[in-house]
């Protein structure tokens, strides 16, 4: 993950990850990526622009490719506590469907982070999803992070994903890992 900011009071993230994992001579088991850059700026006192881009794939769930076009307004009225409201042009093509599926949607999340013991920090972020022509059909996502912070710029990370459709795949998935920071 990269974050960023300039001089004319834009910033926003980079995040981007690739996970294949697969047994000698076997099928792949694990096979997911993900692209994800959100831009924003302040254009009221605790309420700002964002718009984003997403590209995504999911062996797991048969999702050969999801791109994501959106923008909205996310809204920080308490601490580290933000509010996300937009719109979103959504594609997905499956592996086991024959054609694209193409929706506009309303894309909606909570976003909460915070810092125990100064070297722990547990962010959540849930997404709420419909389909603008029907709303009876939506998605919920979650995603969960718990990093702990050791000395010299080592990190160790539990994530944990959840994804509930409605109308097609849910999955539930726990990894770890560490990183470092120079």
């Amino acid at each position: 993950k990269m974050d960023y900011s300039t001089n004319s009071n834009w910033y926003g993230f980079l995040a981007a990850h690739y996970n294949r994992a697969f047994e000698k001579d076997k099928e792949d088991f694990s096979n997911r990526s993900f692209l994800h850059l959100r831009t924003a700026k302040s254009i009221l006192a605790n309420t700002d622009f964002e718009g984003f881009i997403q590209k995504e794939s999911n062996h797991f769930i048969d999702l050969e490719n999801r791109e994501l076009l959106g923008g909205g307004l996310r809204i920080n009225q308490v601490g580290n506590l933000y509010w996300g409201i937009g719109i979103m042009h959504e594609m997905e093509k499956y592996n086991n469907i024959s054609q694209e599926q193409n929706f506009i949607k309303s894309t909606n999340y909570i976003n909460y982070q915070v810092n125990v013991l100064e070297i722990i920090e547990l962010q959540n972020v849930m997404y709420y999803q419909f389909k603008l022509d029907s709303p009876k059909d939506y998605r919920i996502l979650w995603d969960g992070n718990l990093t702990i912070n050791a000395s010299k710029g080592i990190s160790f990370h539990i994530n944990t994903n959840y994804r509930f459709d409605k109308s097609g795949e849910s999955y539930f998935e726990i990894s770890n890992g560490f990183g470092f920071q120079f």
